[in-house]
């Protein structure tokens, strides 16, 4: 790799100019510079600075080299990445970023199902908005990225694949109004409190039209706005059980609240009531074994959560 160390020295040279500052930017001397480029020069049998009162200046052998050296040391870089990926899933470690109802559904189960099988490994994840979950992947902030598609399935330079569609159901306290009520319209639900995130940036059509239907083909469109909005389920379920406000949830991030009766489900069903998380990441950057493991165990969860997915009536007993 001394190769690529002179290089190094070069392409530090090609910036600054000038052997004094660049040495300083390398943390070496002046003479050990000077020595390196002249090694470099002499393995390639051509010179590649003009020493001039101006400083340091490329010749065209060098200016080639400074063109094509950064593209070197980035696969050299890449290949060092790959190579330490092999050794992750047992004491490497894996970023993940993800939307507060994917948090909640699905990400917390499938990192306990990877962190049983190796648990050496280093996991840290982080719960925000979809956009900022867009961004942390396009930054290199983190290896995966969990979130409600939306535009983003649209940027080229993401990987987007889509994970199960799960029911999100609706919660109230017993003895709401539309617990009386066998089977309500989706339309109902919009004569009282919504307490989520789950329906908010769908279509306002979409989310208040009488059969909830997702209309689609409308970029005009104003995204749709909850009157309580909450960034975690459990909020949503606290105001639920102590207000007319209705809380939103899959079976699952809902079914303690049920199994307390503090929460019942009401029997409503619409196609907009669905999830649509994603799992993404950078197209042109290897994904690390650990990633992949994180990403299986995502897609295992969300289909036994969806294999297991009873409906509770208002009348059950909890």
């Amino acid at each position: 790799m001394n190769e690529l160390r002179l290089i190094r020295l070069a392409i530090a040279l090609g910036k600054h100019g000038n052997f004094a500052r660049a040495a300083e930017s390398l943390n070496l001397t002046q003479p050990s510079l000077t020595r390196g480029i002249a090694e470099l020069e002499r393995a390639l049998d051509v010179p590649l600075f003009d020493r001039t009162r101006k400083g340091a200046i490329p010749t065209a052998f060098g200016r080639v080299l400074l063109e094509r050296g950064e593209a070197v040391l980035r696969s050299e870089a890449n290949l060092r990445r790959e190579i330490q990926l092999l050794a992750g899933l047992e004491s490497g470690s894996l970023a993940i970023s993800a939307g507060p109802m994917a948090s909640e559904t699905s990400v917390a189960a499938a990192i306990a199902r990877v962190l049983r099988a190796h648990p050496r490994l280093k996991i840290q994840c982080h719960t925000t908005d979809a956009e900022v979950v867009v961004q942390d992947v396009l930054a290199e902030r983190v290896d995966v990225g969990v979130a409600q598609v939306k535009e983003h399935a649209q940027e080229p330079r993401l990987v987007v694949e889509r994970l199960s569609s799960l029911r999100i159901h609706v919660g109230c306290r017993p003895g709401h109004p539309l617990t009386r009520e066998a089977r309500p319209s989706f339309a109902r639900l919009f004569d009282y409190p919504l307490a989520t995130n789950m329906l908010r940036g769908a279509p306002a059509a979409a989310a208040s039209c009488r059969d909830g239907s997702l209309v689609v083909g409308n970029a005009a469109m104003p995204d749709f706005i909850p009157q309580v909005v909450v960034n975690t389920t459990a909020v949503a379920r606290l105001i639920a059980r102590e207000s007319d406000a209705l809380a939103t949830g899959t079976a699952s991030m809902l079914s303690s609240d049920v199994a307390a009766g503090h929460l019942v489900l009401l029997d409503i069903d619409a196609p907009v009531l669905r999830t649509t998380h994603s799992v993404f990441f950078l197209r042109d950057r290897t994904l690390a074994p650990a990633a992949r493991v994180f990403i299986d165990a995502l897609r295992a969860v969300e289909t036994d959560l969806r294999n297991a997915e009873p409906f509770v009536n208002p009348g059950d007993s909890p």
